[in-house]
């Protein structure tokens, strides 16, 4: 999966139910996400860079999934670009 700093590798498509949190490792909310692409991130990597999403994360103990953030991120930035 191209952009994916976390290790998940996988490619199922599932659906997207989003928590408290889009990023659990980082407290990042779908609202962060909003507020980054209204100050002008262009790409799912400016989100993660403006907002600190997959910084030092460790999905599968902190996500309720068990997985990788990436995909739910991608899923909020392509709802909201």
């Amino acid at each position: 999966m191209s952009g994916c700093c976390c290790g998940c590798t996988s490619t199922e498509k599932e659906e997207v139910v989003i928590g408290e949190y889009v990023c659990y490792c980082n407290h990042v909310t779908e609202q962060d996400i909003i507020n980054a692409i209204q100050d002008g991130a262009k790409s799912v990597q400016e989100v993660i860079n403006r907002t600190g999403a997959m910084k030092n994360s460790n999905c599968a103990v902190n996500n309720p999934k068990g997985t990788c953030c990436y995909p739910d991120i991608v899923y909020v930035f392509d709802k909201h670009k």
